[in-house]
């Protein structure tokens, strides 16, 4: 009867070991999908290089195409598809920027480097971006669900790619884990790191065991948190 339950138990070792390693490869998977962020929208990159994601609001779909002399992008909110030429000469370090919409002119000026992005001024200085009012976390009209013209500018002269995930949650994943583990394989080791130098033998107390228990239970907590929290920060 002990055999078949010790051959039970690494049974279910084995299995739950196995299935921990699959959703943490799928877990990885997720966190490092490759997009853009657009507000709290995350647009996931197609095989064919288009972008699509959705939040609350709406559903988008994007496809970014380099030109002659500059970059076109279609953005698309729900049913409504908007056609941005970004015209621009990035050898020029003035950074001229036109920006038309629907093939109209809506904006000209110049781009300035702020850190790792750029912001668009126009000759009197003004930011080219109106500044959107929200209303219980929502913009006041659908139009502001599309882009800035910083932000797609930013789009149209970077290669480099957001991704789904906070990897600083990986982190403290990896680094609870290892706690856990530790202290599944050896029960009394963080005892032993507490008190080994203070007593000569002696074991752990039953209300040392049930805090280990409570302790094992809060990293579990701690790591599923951590989990959801990678896919809604950043």
């Amino acid at each position: 009867m002990t055999a078949i339950l010790s051959r039970y138990k690494k049974q279910c070792s084995f299995i739950g070991i196995a299935l921990a390693v699959v959703l943490f490869a799928v877990y990885l998977h997720a966190l490092f999908q490759q997009g853009l962020w657009h507000r709290d929208a995350f647009l996931y990159k197609q095989d064919n290089g288009s972008y699509i994601g959705s939040d609350m609001l709406a559903d988008y779909k994007m496809s970014i195409e380099q030109t002659d002399d500059g970059t076109d992008i279609l953005f698309s909110v729900n049913d409504e598809t908007k056609h941005y030429n970004i015209i621009y000469d990035l050898e020029n370090m003035a950074q001229k920027v036109k920006v038309l919409e629907n093939n109209e002119l809506i904006f000209e000026g110049n781009a300035h480097r702020m850190g790792e992005e750029y912001i668009l001024m126009d000759d009197d200085f003004n930011m080219a971006d109106e500044i959107v009012i929200y209303v219980d976390g929502q913009p006041l009209n659908e139009k502001n669900l599309f882009p800035g013209y910083t932000k797609l500018y930013n789009w149209a002269v970077s290669n480099e790619h957001d991704i789904r995930g906070n990897p600083a949650m990986l982190i403290i994943i990896l680094i609870s884990v290892v706690i856990l583990l530790l202290d599944i394989k050896c029960p009394d080791l963080f005892w032993l790191l507490e008190h080994g130098l203070d007593v000569d033998g002696g074991e752990p107390s039953d209300w040392y065991r049930f805090g280990q228990k409570a302790g094992r239970i809060i990293t579990i907590a701690v790591i599923i948190i951590c989990i959801i929290t990678t896919f809604t920060t950043r």
